[in-house]
């Protein structure tokens, strides 16, 4: 009887930590992936946007499976409504997978980016796309932004949805809910006229009216200015007389001061310009007769 009670004991210990960690297992509470083929590069950008459910412990490790030839972009959350980066260990390759892991130490969005290579086959592009994690998911989303000079776009399953948003065509699915290591396939292809990259063919925001270069003259707008001038340089025109006219008096010639008496009786000579008293008939410098 010993022996079963031990031998129970040490089964329930070593299924203990399993069971222990089945229920701490984090669960996403949505994902949505976004592709962006041929946005600025001629590759796949590929997107990962999951949030945890309420439930799921923090803080927790995540898992993330990418294709081995993915180029990793960006590891982030939304923290305080800026993305900021979060700490990642070194992938671990995993057949045609490498495994991306990181912390989830609160419940906010996490994003996780990378750009992988189109498969080309002449104007047509092929793509394809494996989910399968070991987290279950309560719903996934899919998005498409198509590039520009697109043709015959088909899809695996098939988007149910278009819309456009600033002029670029999104087209979109639901796949639903996806339990932990169940795998969702989608695969499409589409033909491209040209290499155009996306982001160039993008509208540009214009931020304000564009003034004209060319310059533009209103008499109505100028006429105070115009006079304004005007009445400065008449000012100075005359004072600049007034400063001329009063130098001439004081060189006036000496014959013209002849004509200005004193109130005292004092005269001067026509001729020569000298002073004579008031009871002189003759100058005292040149002799001249002097007038009355």
């Amino acid at each position: 009887m010993k022996k079963w009670i031990i031998l129970v004991l040490t089964i329930s210990l070593l299924l203990f930590p399993a069971l222990a960690s089945a229920q701490n297992t984090a669960k996403f509470a949505e994902v949505g992936i976004e592709l962006w083929s041929e946005y600025d590069t001629p590759e796949m950008l590929v997107m990962y946007s999951f949030v945890l459910t309420d439930d799921s412990p923090l803080p927790t490790e995540i898992k993330i499976a990418i294709p081995a030839n993915a180029n990793l972009n960006a590891v982030a959350k939304l923290s305080d409504g800026e993305m900021l980066q979060v700490p990642y260990d070194p992938l671990i390759q995993d057949g045609d997978e490498r495994i991306l892991t990181l912390v989830a130490d609160e419940l906010t969005l996490y994003r996780v980016e990378y750009y992988v290579p189109l498969e080309k086959d002449g104007v047509t592009r092929h793509f394809s796309l494996v989910w399968e994690n070991e987290y279950d998911v309560e719903a996934l989303f899919v998005e498409f932004l198509e590039p520009p000079d697109v043709s015959d776009l088909t899809s695996t399953p098939s988007f149910n949805d278009t819309g456009s948003d600033n002029g670029m065509t999104i087209h979109a699915l639901s796949a639903g809910k996806i339990k932990a290591g169940e795998r969702f396939d989608l695969s499409l292809s589409y033909d491209k006229s040209s290499d155009d990259l996306t982001v160039s063919s993008m509208p540009i925001e214009v931020g304000g009216e564009i003034e004209s270069s060319e310059s533009s003259f209103s008499l109505s707008d100028s006429l105070p200015m115009i006079l304004a001038g005007l009445g400065v340089a008449l000012i100075l025109g005359g004072l600049l007389y007034f400063f001329l006219a009063g130098r001439g008096d004081n060189t006036s010639s000496p014959k013209s001061r002849e004509r200005h008496k004193s109130s005292g009786g004092t005269k001067y000579c026509h001729e020569c310009g000298s002073r004579s008293s008031g009871n002189d008939k003759f100058c005292r410098a040149c002799g001249v007769k002097l007038r009355g």
